[in-house]
């Protein structure tokens, strides 16, 4: 299989926006493909995100989503792996792993930091590709969120 990985662009939100759709159902949300597309678009034009694309046969069927921050306590780039698909017909051909390993060389490109994920407790898949590739579970750090309820 011949991967290609790309950077995404504002102007190519629309080539990858199907699988961006895939990916919010996997997890049980609906937003309107408009409002994905300016929000993804904007996001990467403020380069607020980068998103890599892996292209096989010139089409996109796969994608990962940073979106960057940082860190007081490392004083480093802190990179947010918010969201990584990979279409169903796609799979086991380590597309996935081609993404994280694609991410990883950008932090690193970009002076270092760290990477930080989430992922479902039931997702054993994803929990195993991420420790294959030096990802820890945090034994430190209690994960609390918040939700302004606007949404």
């Amino acid at each position: 299989m011949d991967i290609q990985l790309s950077i995404a662009t504002p102007e190519s939100v629309s080539d990858w926006l199907p699988l961006f759709a895939a990916y919010l159902d996997f997890y049980r949300v609906h937003q309107s493909p408009g409002q994905c597309r300016e929000y993804l678009s904007e996001r990467l034009r403020r380069r607020q995100a980068i998103a890599f694309l892996a292209k096989r046969d010139g089409a996109t069927v796969g994608f990962a989503l940073m979106y960057v921050g940082f860190s007081s306590l490392s004083l480093r780039p802190c990179w947010m792996l918010h969201d990584l698909y990979v279409s169903a017909d796609a799979r086991r051909h380590g597309l996935g792993k081609l993404l994280i390993l694609r991410c990883q060389q950008y932090a690193r490109d970009m002076g270092g930091g760290e990477i930080m994920l989430q992922t479902a407790h039931d997702n054993l898949n994803a929990q195993r590709l991420y420790e294959s590739l030096g990802f820890a579970l945090d034994k430190h750090f209690r994960v609390y969120s918040w939700s302004s309820g606007d949404s």
